[in-house]
C-alpha cells in the first residue's frame, strides 16, 4: 500500500468531480467500474486517467479482496449504476461506514422506497407497484381514486423519464403498457409500474450529507415544473432556497424521516419532495450525490457541495452543518416545443454577454441541430446557470432566457 485510497463505483456524472477533490488532499482514487463501458449518456464524463487503478467487476468476492489490500477509508458511489456494488462493497472492505445494507432496495426502487416509508410511519402518496392492469384497477376502486388524477411511471428511472398523468376518465391502461416492459434510460427493463396519487403542491429537491445517521443540510431546491399533455415533470428551472426560509425547516425534519426510514447513515443523499396542503410527500430518494450541475450550483450558492462534505468527513472526520446562502442561483432549463431542425438560436451563443448573471450553461444545439422535444429532464434542450447577489438582476436576465426561448423556431 503507498497510501491513503478511496474507492469509487462508477465515477461518473458528478461522481467524476470525487477523485480530483480528494487529489487534492494526497488521496488516490481506485476506479471500479459495474459495466465495461459506461452508457452513452454517461461516457464523456468518465476519465480514467483521474484514478490509479481501474477494476471491472466481474466477482465482487473476487474485487473485494483485491481492493483489501488498499486498505480503502471508504467505498462509494458516483452515479446511480454504482450504488447497491458500492454499498455492498463497503460492507465487505469498511463495515459500517456506508449504509444499512438490508435497506439498499429503498434507495433505488421508488416502490420499495413507499414501503420503507409506510413500515417506519413516514407520510407517504398512496400507490401500488404491479404488472397487472386489473390489479391497479382494483386497488384504484379501493381506494377511492377511480375519479383522481394518478401518475404512472417507471419504479427505477430519473429525470422525470416514463412519467405519464392520466386524469380522470382517461384510458390510463395505455400508459400503463406503455411503461411496462419497456427499457428505460437507465437500461432497466420496468418489469413492474407504479402507480400513484397525483402529488399537488411545490416540489423540492433536498440535498443531504449523513455522518454515522446524523443528517447535515448541504442544499435545498425549488423546481418550478410544467407539465405537456400527459408528460409530468418538464422542467423550468431550479432555484436555491434561502436556508433560514420556514420551508426549509419543514423538509428537514420530514426529510431526516425519510432518511433514516431508508436506511441512510453516511454520505450523501438528495431527496425529492413535494410539500402538497397535507404536508411533505416523498417523490423519491437517491443515496448519492445529486448530478453534476446540483454540485456546481450548490458551490457558487453556499461555497460548498456535497463533495467537500464528502472529503471533510472521510479525511477530517467533519460533523454535520447547515448551509447558508451567499448568492441566489438558478438553473434556467430551455425546452423545445417538438421535434425538428432547430433554428433562431444564435443568441444562445450571446449568452455571456447578455446576462451580467451569466456563470455557465450546458446547451448542447446550436443553429441547425436536429432537436427533440421536450418530454423531461433527457429531452431539455440543456440549461443556463445564473447567480447574484441581486435577485432583481437575476430575475430579469431569466426574463432574457425566456425571451429567447420563445423566439426559437423548430420545423
Amino acid at each position: 500500500m503507498t497510501g491513503r485510497s478511496i474507492v469509487v463505483v462508477d465515477p461518473h456524472s458528478a461522481g467524476q468531480g470525487i477523485a480530483p477533490a480528494f487529489a487534492r488532499r494526497g488521496v488516490d482514487t481506485i476506479a471500479v467500474l459495474t459495466a465495461g463501458r459506461p452508457s452513452p449518456w454517461l461516457a464523456p464524463t468518465w476519465n480514467p486517467d483521474d484514478h490509479t487503478e481501474v477494476h471491472v467487476l466481474h466477482d465482487l468476492d473476487e474485487l473485494a479482496a483485491k481492493l483489501a489490500v488498499h486498505d480503502p477509508i471508504a467505498v462509494v458511489a458516483g452515479a446511480e449504476t454504482g450504488v447497491e456494488t458500492a454499498e455492498t462493497l463497503s460492507e465487505l472492505l469498511a463495515p459500517g461506514r456506508s449504509n444499512v445494507l438490508t435497506l439498499s432496495s429503498a434507495r433505488s426502487d421508488k416502490w420499495q422506497m413507499a414501503v420503507a416509508l409506510r413500515t417506519a410511519g413516514v407520510p407517504h402518496l398512496r400507490q401500488i407497484s404491479s404488472d397487472r392492469a386489473d390489479e391497479v384497477a382494483g386497488w384504484l376502486r379501493r381506494e377511492g381514486l377511480e375519479n383522481s388524477a394518478i401518475v404512472l411511471k417507471s419504479q427505477k428511472c430519473g429525470g422525470a423519464g416514463d412519467v405519464f398523468v392520466a386524469e380522470p376518465g382517461e384510458d390510463w391502461q395505455a400508459k400503463f403498457h406503455r411503461i411496462l416492459g419497456r427499457v428505460n434510460k437507465r437500461n432497466v427493463r420496468n418489469d413492474k409500474v407504479l402507480v400513484q396519487e397525483l402529488a399537488v403542491g411545490t416540489e423540492y429537491e433536498v440535498d443531504t450529507y449523513s455522518i454515522d445517521g446524523e443528517h447535515g443540510l448541504v442544499a435545498v431546491w425549488r423546481y418550478a415544473k410544467e407539465r405537456r399533455g400527459d408528460r409530468l415533470g418538464i422542467y423550468l428551472s431550479n432555484t436555491l432556497v434561502e436556508s433560514d426560509d420556514p420551508v426549509v425547516g419543514v423538509l428537514s425534519d420530514y426529510v431526516r424521516e425519510v432518511l433514516d426510514a431508508t436506511g441512510v447513515r453516511n454520505g450523501p443523499a438528495h431527496v425529492a419532495v413535494m410539500v402538497t396542503p397535507g404536508g411533505p410527500r416523498l417523490i423519491e430518494i437517491g443515496a448519492r450525490l445529486a448530478d453534476a450541475g446540483q454540485q456546481e450550483l450548490a458551490l457558487l450558492g453556499t461555497g460548498e457541495n456535497q463533495i467537500t462534505r464528502m472529503v471533510r468527513h472521510r479525511l477530517d472526520g467533519d460533523s454535520v452543518r447547515r448551509y447558508s446562502r451567499r448568492q441566489h442561483v438558478k438553473s434556467v432549463y430551455v425546452s423545445s416545443p417538438a421535434a425538428g431542425e432547430l433554428g433562431n438560436s444564435v443568441r444562445f451563443d450571446e449568452l455571456a454577454s447578455l446576462l451580467p448573471s451569466y456563470r455557465s450553461d450546458a446547451l448542447a444545439y446550436r443553429e441547425g441541430s436536429m432537436v427533440p422535444r421536450t418530454d423531461d429532464l433527457w429531452t431539455s434542450l440543456g440549461s443556463v446557470v445564473l447567480a447574484s447577489t441581486d435577485a432583481d438582476q437575476l430575475e430579469r436576465d431569466v426574463a432574457v432566457v425566456r425571451e429567447i426561448e420563445a423566439g426559437l423556431i423548430v420545423v
